[in-house]
């Protein structure tokens, strides 16, 4: 629901890591024009997590634990018409028609979720979104040596195996079933985002 004096339009995008939200959201925002993008990861530094995510899965995971007071203060501010300052680089981030929001929470998560105006879920087979990761993650440390890499690819299966599958369907469960569209995560990013736009232009004919 959009609260009173609100003017930027908020988009939400999830998926599992490796799903292409992060991708996807910059080829929108690209697309729509008078867009900016914001990151939930961005705002890492500034955002409590659960001390124990295996505890939080078995305690009920509620997505409420996560307190994310700078990143809130920031989609307030843009969706009321001013601009912020980049907690990546220090730039400045103008106000904009639409706020592409790199939501890996959804509206599961309160405190931001109350910003989104249209949610969409990328839908990925963990399988899939998988093997981005790990190419994704081995390509990164190739140049670092051999070693590196199978470090790297041990660590990422071990954590797959020792609760990350878990997590991640717990994010589908949640996330999904409250999003305004999803989309089929085997589509490429220009498909992906060229049905975005479609959609919204269902939702906001004029």
């Amino acid at each position: 629901m959009r609260t009173k004096n609100k003017s930027g339009f908020v988009i939400g995008i999830s998926s599992v890591s490796g799903g292409g939200k992060t991708a996807v959201a910059e080829k929108l925002t690209e697309l729509l024009q008078d867009a900016v993008m914001l990151c939930f990861d961005d705002y890492d530094e500034t955002t409590v997590h659960p001390e124990d995510l295996h505890t939080w899965l078995t305690s009920g995971a509620d997505y409420n634990v996560w307190k994310t007071p700078s990143l809130t203060s920031d989609l307030h501010s843009l969706t009321t018409g001013n601009h912020i300052t980049s907690p990546v680089d220090g730039s400045t981030i103008p106000a904009a028609q639409y706020i592409v929001f790199d939501a890996p929470l959804g509206r599961a998560h309160s405190d931001t979720g109350k910003f989104i105006d249209f949610m969409v879920f990328i839908d990925t087979p963990l399988d899939i979104a998988m093997a981005r990761r790990l190419l994704r993650d081995i390509t990164t440390h190739t140049v670092k040596g051999a070693e590196n890499s199978i470090k790297s690819l041990n660590a990422h299966l071990s954590s797959y195996l020792n609760g990350g599958r878990l997590l991640f369907l717990e994010l589908e469960n949640q996330i999904k079933s409250n999003c305004d569209i999803v989309l089929d995560g085997r589509l490429t990013v220009d498909e992906l985002a060229a049905t975005i736009c479609m959609r919204l232009r269902q939702r906001q004919p004029n």
